[in-house]
């Protein structure tokens, strides 16, 4: 009954914060309707908005078992969970302007801040509520006080693991399974010129990594979990949940094809990430 009891909890936390996810989305947009910046708050249809929810609702599952493992002040729960959420999600709406332009309805700038709102505020609600209380400050170990530019190298390695893995990934998953819908332009989709796609993915390698930093700074565990538990939160905040939002517009052997590469590309990333840039305090 108590493990019935923590599940049902688990469950309704999770939902709640999808419900922040989906309210802030609203008045992110009311707000920014009102200064000017785009036409209406939102135009989703009902369909979209729950598929937006179910993907908010695996967001606040998959942070949430991580947030009751990392013993931090409310203010550093908000900046790794937002930086997770924020610098994924808005990668994602990055590479989704060239990809998929017809589904991106605003300029990227103005989107950014949208979700950069959206991001603080459910990172905000995820800390509320899954983090263990007290919040209390600790000692971590600051990347940059010793070796600065090894911590910068590292950086750069992981970024590149996560462009060749999205070149050499993407290109079996586009040759065996994708290619037909991009020259149909299912769903919207297009093929950039090749140059646009690298430089759009030597800026998302970055931005990738670095929305990990603050976790791996944060969280105690030993190498390989660490790694795992990073390569997971890159693959399912990364990765599944932006296929969710698009769920109902794209055919589901496209989602599914899509997720094997995503996984690929996110989760090896994420494992890389976590064995290299992990707080020099943990356990081996």
């Amino acid at each position: 009954m108590l493990f019935v009891k923590r599940v049902m909890t688990f469950s309704l936390k999770s939902i709640v914060v999808g419900l922040v996810f989906i309210i802030a989305q609203i008045l992110a947009g009311m707000i920014l309707g009102l200064l000017g910046l785009i036409r209406s708050a939102s135009n989703q249809g009902s369909a979209m908005l729950g598929w937006m929810f179910l993907a908010s609702v695996v967001m606040g599952l998959t942070l949430g078992l991580f947030a009751k493992q990392v013993n931090a002040r409310l203010i550093d729960h908000v900046l790794i969970w937002g930086s997770i959420i924020f610098l994924n999600l808005g990668s994602v709406m990055l590479e989704g302007a060239y990809f998929a332009p017809e589904q991106v309805t605003m300029p990227v700038p103005v989107l950014l801040v949208q979700q950069f709102i959206v991001a603080i505020l459910t990172a905000l609600a995820v800390s509320l509520l899954f983090a263990s209380r007290p919040f209390a400050g600790k000692n971590i170990s600051n990347p940059f006080s010793q070796n600065g530019l090894g911590f910068f190298w590292r950086l750069l390695v992981c970024a590149a693991v996560y462009v060749v893995c999205y070149y050499v990934f993407g290109t079996l998953n586009y040759a065996l399974v994708t290619r037909p819908y991009y020259e149909t332009h299912a769903g919207g989709l297009t093929v950039p010129p090749a140059l646009t796609v690298l430089v759009v993915e030597l800026i998302r390698a970055p931005l990738i990594v670095l929305s990990v930093v603050p976790f791996l700074l944060f969280h105690r565990t030993n190498r390989t979990r660490m790694a795992v538990n990073t390569g997971l939160i890159l693959f399912i905040i990364g990765g599944i949940v932006p296929l969710l939002f698009q769920a109902g517009s794209l055919p589901a052997i496209l989602l599914l094809a899509s997720g094997v590469e995503i996984f690929l590309q996110n989760f090896s990333t994420g494992f890389v990430s976590g064995w290299l840039l992990g707080g020099s305090s943990r356990e081996n």
